[in-house]
């Protein structure tokens, strides 16, 4: 014979089956989120793996095509730095440096006078690199160094005048360095 089930032993069979049940869907619903992010995983190992085998091909591209010799201004040598504004700059300074030595003894000297210098010393500096021709014209970096001293505020007036005096006035470092 079998035993017999009291109500409350119905009840407490009924519950841990019920929480037997409820265990079962939370394993599932756990195995499930594992797999998913198990998947994820190997996606993006997968990403991963082929992103640094691309990394590495254009890293060696890029390493080859450097060490090839490219002609300067064709890669690195391109832009703000060029190989050409390198070269304007260094007639430019030039040309500044040694103009101001010549004002300082031509106190009164005019614009033309001023840009004929200028260009004598811009065509000394390249001539010295071996390319005796200008890039740039002497009344354009004279007038172009007049127009910045006048919109920084350094001359009252964008005049020749006022720039020549103040350019004396100032000193060579000032000058030179104040209105680039």
């Amino acid at each position: 014979m079998q035993p017999t089930l009291t109500q409350s032993d119905v009840y407490a069979i009924n519950a841990a089956e019920a929480r037997k049940r409820d265990l079962r869907l939370e394993i599932a619903r756990i195995k499930g989120q594992l797999d998913a992010s198990a998947a994820l995983s190997r996606a993006a190992a997968e990403v991963n793996s082929a992103t640094l085998v691309k990394k590495t091909a254009l890293e060696q591209e890029l390493l080859q095509l450097e060490s090839s010799g490219a002609a300067p201004g064709s890669s690195d040598d391109w832009g703000k730095y060029s190989t050409v504004e390198m070269a304007a700059q260094d007639e430019r300074f030039y040309a500044k440096d040694k103009g101001y030595d010549w004002l300082v003894y031509n106190p009164l000297a005019t614009l033309e006078e001023t840009v004929a210098e200028f260009e004598k010393y811009m065509l000394e500096q390249r001539t010295a690199r071996g390319r005796p021709w200008l890039l740039q014209r002497g009344e354009g970096l004279v007038r172009e160094w007049q127009a910045n001293a006048f919109a920084r505020g350094l001359i009252a007036e964008d005049s020749w005048s006022a720039f020549r005096d103040w350019l004396l006035a100032v000193g060579k470092e000032r000058a030179i360095s104040a209105a680039d």
